[in-house]
């Protein structure tokens, strides 16, 4: 009886590893410096690889209402054929959710990218800050930031409102955690939702 009992015991050890492996895998982050864009083939394929990705984790139990996906750790990138997310430093007037022209720009190529996907891959559209600030100024403007670019996205670019969610995540996924005060903190990523 207690042999059957460690028996069970280890196999259940042993699952619940097994399905908890994939939430510690890394987020693969293509990052385009300030003056880079990518090309709508590149947002296609990496949103692809991202939905690709989220099949591998659909079924996993959501941990404190999130989704395992969000809770991937982030990994940058130059490598478009290993990302599975796209990051752009989307410029943004100061202290504010305007998009400058320069942003629109980058986002006419996200669109199209996102157009290439055939309406098959809804995407997440998270809006990023750096560390400077209160925490709930970060989180409440990061969130403007990524409904801004949604609202282009919708709006001027004509992609289905469906396809396309907003979270705003502040500075809690930092992409240069050594500076956390950092320009390629400030930015604006895509990926598979």
């Amino acid at each position: 009886m207690n042999n059957q009992k460690s028996s069970l015991r280890a196999c259940a050890a042993a699952l619940t590893f097994a399905l908890a492996a994939p939430i510690a895998q890394a987020q693969t982050v293509m990052v385009y410096e300030p003056g880079q864009t990518p090309s709508a083939q590149d947002v296609a394929d990496i949103l692809s690889r991202g939905a690709s990705e989220n099949t591998k984790l659909r079924g996993m139990p959501n941990q404190n209402g999130r989704s395992p996906f969000a809770l991937l750790e982030q990994t940058p990138t130059k490598s478009v054929s290993e990302a599975s997310a796209v990051s752009v430093p989307v410029h943004f007037e100061f202290d504010s959710a305007t998009l400058s022209p320069k942003a629109r720009e980058q986002l006419d190529i996200i669109a199209e990218g996102i157009r290439l996907t055939e309406g098959t891959i809804k995407v997440v559209v998270e809006g990023h800050t750096d560390a400077k600030g209160s925490l709930d100024y970060n989180e409440k403007l990061s969130y403007r930031r990524a409904a801004s670019v949604r609202a282009y996205l919708t709006s001027v670019k004509k992609l289905p409102v469906t396809l396309l969610t907003v979270e705003g995540k502040g500075p809690h996924k930092l992409l240069d955690k050594s500076n956390p005060y950092s320009a390629s903190n400030r930015r604006v990523q895509f990926r598979a939702g």
